[in-house]
């Protein structure tokens, strides 16, 4: 068993053991590149697969929700968005905290409270409680996924942490895929909707203990402070730009709609205003500016919000389109089946292809998605059988991105800031998570029979980023 105790990267002139500028210790050159161990990688993406599939199980059982509750369809809105804006609001912030604190003790917090809050989501027994433990669960995953990504990052070196971040994009797209089947399968169940709640609690339970027992403890040198203005004014952002887009349709674009829409840049615009002023002023902004110096995480979020918006999207849109055509939870989680296993061949299969074709292999992967929402637009969905091929293409396509564009973002990120890195890539992802639920569900929803023009529109998606991922060609 491999074990450490700092992130990697060592200094030029550096001795071996002892501590460099920033305090880090030096791995021995002279051994093999560090990796973690096994079970530890194990646990880690088991820790970060729970919070995705929380985001996505919800959506199956909200119709058992309304009734057993006496929701309305704005308050079961909630229920998801809650937990998504929190999440992505929180995110950098847990990140931050990771650096500071340890990410191996605040990814064991994280576990606790997110099961914690699972017990409570079970119990709620009205909608407004259970759109309170949806709040406090998205804050509990934002202590979780920026630390896992992190301690991949630091934990393992050279081919080590290609392989890992392969593993860490093919398990969240997995478990985004999975999440409608395990929540069919379960809103399904005698147990009815709360077993998708109960089911986290021993699961957290055991992968804690992993954690705790296999995973190493990584951190910054030094203990960065908090931003807490900056993350109120990214929550606001967030806030003022999802809950319009995914409540302004049903409620017939109110004024305050319009209102909140029109705040959003301009909140945006005091935002990078503090960040800048704060790094001016030698402080710890929550969305460093230096970061974005970096030029594979100023690219490679420009390719990757609009490729999570459509992913995002996609999933709410094929959802909701076969509960309307009649299938049940179950066979809807059944029908992804295909772009599940897909995903997953073309996530570890891409790590080893970047190495050797680039950038190139996120350019093919975005035109077989293109290609395999094209065809599913026009088979359509009223018969499943056409439609399987079509939804396993998209999901080669997807893969063969996502996982390489995670590798690329962090890949001039320093050890010493992952947690920032980190943060910033899963609040992107998040936010476009929730973002393609709202827009290209908006667009869908406004259609009398809009599948196949919203499969064709986001094969269009497809193709402009598969234009974007050139740019993340590395300068001569």
């Amino acid at each position: 068993m491999t074990t450490q105790t700092t992130g990697p990267g060592t200094s030029a002139g550096q001795t071996p053991g002892l501590p460099d500028a920033r305090g880090t210790l030096a791995p021995d050159t002279t051994q093999a590149p560090l990796k973690m161990h096994p079970l530890g990688l194990a646990a880690a993406l088991a820790a970060v697969m729970i919070p995705i599939m929380s985001f996505f199980t919800v959506n199956v059982a909200l119709g058992s929700i309304g009734t057993d509750l006496g929701a309305t369809p704005a308050v079961l809105q909630l229920v998801v968005t809650a937990y998504g804006v929190v999440y992505a609001s929180l995110v950098a912030t847990g990140g931050r905290l990771g650096d500071g604190f340890g990410r191996k003790r605040l990814l064991a917090l994280g576990m606790v409270v997110f099961a914690v809050t699972s017990l409570l989501c079970a119990f709620a027994q009205t909608s407004g409680q259970l759109v309170g433990a949806r709040f406090v669960q998205g804050a509990s995953a934002a202590l979780v996924a920026p630390q896992v990504l992190a301690t991949l990052h630091a934990a393992n070196e050279g081919h080590h942490r290609t392989r890992a971040l392969a593993w860490f994009g093919a398990s969240a797209g997995l478990g985004t895929s999975l999440a409608f089947l395990i929540g069919g399968t379960l809103s399904d169940s005698d147990l009815g909707w709360r077993s998708i709640f109960w089911v986290n609690v021993p699961i957290a339970a055991l992968v804690m203990l992993g954690v705790w027992r296999f995973v190493p403890e990584t951190k910054a040198p030094t203990r960065p402070a908090l931003d807490l203005v900056g993350a109120g004014l990214l929550g606001t952002a967030l806030t003022l730009l999802v809950l319009p887009l995914t409540e302004g349709r049903a409620t017939g674009w109110p004024a305050w709609t319009w209102a909140c829409l029109a705040a959003v840049l301009p909140v945006l615009a005091v935002l990078v205003w503090w960040q800048r002023h704060l790094e001016a002023l030698g402080g710890s902004p929550l969305v460093p500016p230096a970061l974005f110096r970096f030029r594979s995480i100023s690219v490679g979020l420009v390719a990757g919000l609009p490729f999570f918006l459509a992913f995002g999207g996609f999933m709410f849109v094929y959802g909701y389109a076969t509960q309307v055509a009649g299938r049940t939870p179950l066979e809807i989680g059944a029908s992804l089946l295909p772009m599940s296993l897909g995903f997953l061949v073309a996530s570890l299969a891409g790590g080893r292809l970047v190495p050797r074709y680039g950038v190139w292999v996120l350019t093919l992967g975005s035109l077989v998605a293109a290609g395999g929402f094209a065809w599913l637009g026009a088979a359509g969905i009223a018969d499943t059988a056409p439609a399987l091929p079509a939804v396993a293409v998209i999901g080669i396509g997807f893969g063969l991105v996502w996982s390489p564009l995670i590798g690329i973002v962090l890949s001039q990120v320093p050890g010493h800031m992952a947690g920032l890195g980190s943060g910033l890539l899963i609040t992107t992802m998040q936010a476009g998570l929730g973002l393609g639920a709202a827009v290209i569900g908006s667009v869908y929803l406004a259609q009398t029979d809009g599948f196949a023009p919203t499969a064709y529109l986001l094969g269009a998606v497809m193709v402009v980023i598969a234009g974007l991922t050139r740019l993340l060609e590395p300068r001569r």
